[in-house]
């Protein structure tokens, strides 16, 4: 039986086999106690039967005998008593027929006493009828009446033994017959306990065996799933089964348990650093607000965001990026107490919250801790870099009483601190809000001055040496609102790149660029060549060759009518990239510029790899020339190491007649600035190139 019931070395009874044998062993103790009550009961039955019918007979039988005896005596006694001769004749006469009668014969087992009565009736009549003679003395009659009483009473003794002896026999038999039926319901009701007993010991054991193998372990999973539908954090333990079934199911539920403490904390942790997310932060910062607005403390939320990150993940890959970033998570978690958060929004972005402050000020040694951290130098994949962050402050109560706008508060502070430098941390102030609010109007404005075409193109003459003819345009965009305030570049280009509109923005310049191309060749005006801007999300997208090509397709324009000019900066940002889609731009035949020149860290390395046309002198360098001598000697080394490079020098900037004669005598190829002509809208362009056609 236990090898049916046991599985294996799991040592777990099987409850389908339990199914199985528990209802057929008590069926079988069942019919088994069922036969044995009805074998006894039919014997009981047979035992009663023969006592109530063969019993019965002979039992009356002998109570018949046993009555004759009775009123044989009885008759005895009245004929010793009877004094008229007819009575007592009739008297003996029937003494002497119950004297030969069967059933007394039987009764006294045909014995020698029951025998002699009749011949001793027969006496006593004969010694009645000489009582009776008149001859007989007195004596004489005395004697025969002694002689027959005598006689009589020896009789009567003897069959006063043989009557007792049958009712003892009687009673025995009758005694033993009942015993024998005694027993037998006695032997029919203990069979009837024990089946009773039996099915009582199955039913406790069935019950034992149903609470021990299905309700408790039942109730014990049905605690633990109630517990992991609220947390997988202090689940109980999952109940002991010895059921292999229900050994299953507690396996399965084991499984599920760890797949959600999976699943959380996959949902609540980020996976790079092991640091809480976004959604595990705002879950422990509501407990935090919640804790601090108990107890009438301060809390602190720091947006921390890595200064110049995406210069290194493009420059050393994403792997160092990552390994840069375990590194600093792990040296920020120890700038922390243990009552204090950590989290890593993506990306650069973490946010770390100070509890349990009594002042504000506390929150600043932390924040000196972060960025000293961030600030050490530190070695991934054997390469040695530093870095810096910069952290945004803001607090609660002060600052806001929920997690959104700490949060928001926070991450404001934090672009404060970016706009002052770098590398410091900025606490929240109101000015700040309305500084973004205005930063986000901007925004928003954007996406509708796509849709209602509110961009124009303004375009800024470039020069031959000698001031006279225009040789080139570089177009300019402005934002005119439609309240009619125009806005430069400067206030909405950076807000652009950052939101993404750049890349939409950037190709309605070069639409609307060669649209004005094509329509002035269309019109016989003057060919100019026309000089658009690129930021650096437009040369990171790979689709720009395509692009420039398919446009230069579109409007029929020739490419050598179309510039492109980069920044310093840009283009040194990531020079290996930018030498690939410059030859790629270049192999298309438009011209390239590098723009801002010397504002810059240029290698001379790449500038000599770089398929550029034309360098332009930034106008920091140009507006100075009269009075820094300085800035002077660099325009003259630039225009010099420009040349010696074969490319055309276009100084910006010209505002004076000396900046004008100064950069004559330098060579410079190109002259542009307010000294010739300011930024003008295309009609006017358009005026000037006709007067030169």
């Amino acid at each position: 039986m236990p090898s049916l019931l046991f599985a294996g070395g799991t040592r777990r009874l099987s409850l389908r086999r339990l199914a199985f044998w528990v209802p057929a062993i008590s069926t079988l103790a069942l019919v088994a106690g069922v036969a044995i009550v009805v074998v006894l009961s039919l014997s009981v039955i047979g035992l009663a039967q023969r006592g109530g019918g063969q019993a019965a007979a002979q039992q009356m039988e002998a109570l018949r005998a046993v009555g004759n005896l009775e009123r044989l005596i009885a008759l005895g006694d009245h004929f010793s008593t009877e004094n008229d001769p007819d009575a007592w004749r009739n008297i003996g006469l029937t003494m002497q027929a119950m004297a030969v009668h069967p059933s007394i014969g039987a009764s006294a087992n045909h014995s020698d006493g029951v025998r002699e009565t009749f011949d001793t009736v027969a006496t006593m009549i004969a010694l009645r009828h000489r009582e009776n003679a008149s001859v007989l003395t007195a004596e004489a009659l005395a004697t025969l009446k002694h002689e027959r009483e005598v006689l009589w009473q020896t009789r009567r003794t003897a069959l006063k033994d043989v009557a007792d002896q049958a009712a003892v026999r009687l009673v025995n038999e009758h005694s033993r017959e009942a015993e024998e039926i005694s027993r037998g319901a006695t032997r029919v009701l203990l069979m009837t306990l024990g089946g009773a007993l039996i099915v009582a010991i199955s039913g406790f054991t069935f019950i034992v065996l149903v609470h021990g193998y299905l309700i408790m372990p039942l109730l014990g999973l049905s605690d633990y799933l109630r517990h992991l539908r609220k947390s997988t954090e202090g689940l109980p333990a999952l109940p002991a089964v010895r059921g292999e079934e229900l050994g299953e199911v507690v396996d399965a539920i084991g499984a599920l348990a760890e797949s959600q403490r999976a699943l959380e904390h996959a949902a609540l942790h980020d996976p790079l650093t092991g640091l809480s997310n976004r959604y595990g932060l705002e879950a422990r910062l509501d407990h935090a607000i919640a804790h601090a607005r108990r107890h009438g403390k301060q809390l602190a939320v720091m947006f921390v965001d890595l200064d110049r990150f995406k210069t290194i993940n493009d420059s050393f890959g994403h792997a160092c990026g990552d390994g840069l970033l375990r590194i600093l998570s792990a040296r920020f978690g120890t700038c922390l107490r243990d009552t204090d958060l950590i989290a890593r929004l993506g990306g650069d972005e973490f946010v770390v919250v100070a509890n349990e402050l009594d002042h504000a000020s506390d929150a600043i040694p932390v924040a000196r801790k972060i960025l000293e951290a961030a600030s050490r130098e530190l070695c991934v994949e054997a390469t040695v870099l530093r870095m810096s962050a910069s952290v945004g402050i803001a607090l609660f109560p002060d600052n806001g009483e929920d997690v959104s706008t700490l949060m928001k508060h926070a991450d404001i502070a934090m672009y404060h601190a970016k706009a002052v430098g770098r590398a410091n941390f900025q606490f929240f102030d109101a000015e700040m809000n309305a500084s973004v609010a205005e930063r986000l109007d901007v925004e928003t404005s954007l996406l509708d001055a796509l849709r209602r075409e509110e961009f124009v193109l303004y375009y800024q003459p470039q020069m031959s040496p000698d001031g006279r003819r225009i040789i080139a345009a570089e177009a300019l965009i402005r934002w005119q609102r439609s309240d009619g305030r125009i806005t430069s570049p400067a206030a909405f280009i950076p807000i652009a790149e950052e939101c993404g509109l750049i890349l939409p923005i950037g190709q309605w310049v070069l639409r609307n660029a060669l649209g004005a191309l094509r329509d002035w060749r269309a019109r016989g005006l003057q060919e100019v060549r026309l000089a658009v801007n690129l930021s650096l999300i437009q040369l990171r997208d790979d689709s720009l060759p395509a692009l420039v090509a398919r446009l230069l397709q579109e409007y029929g324009v020739p490419p050598e009518l179309l510039e492109l000019e980069i920044t310093e900066s840009v283009a040194m940002r990531e020079p290996e990239q930018m030498v690939r889609t410059l030859c790629d731009l270049k192999a298309l035949g438009v011209s390239l510029a590098i723009d801002d020149f010397g504002t810059g860290y240029s290698s001379l390395a790449y500038l000599k790899l770089f398929p550029i046309d034309r360098l332009k002198l930034d106008r920091a360098f140009v507006s100075d020339i009269e009075s820094d001598s300085n800035d002077a000697s660099i325009c003259a080394a630039t225009a010099g190491l420009a040349h010696s490079l074969r490319l055309q020098v276009v100084a910006e900037g010209v505002e004076t007649q000396a900046q004008f004669e100064f950069l004559q005598t330098l060579g410079c190829d190109l002259l542009q600035g307010y000294y010739f002509h300011k930024p003008m809208p295309v009609a006017e362009l358009e005026r000037l190139l006709g007067e030169s056609a």
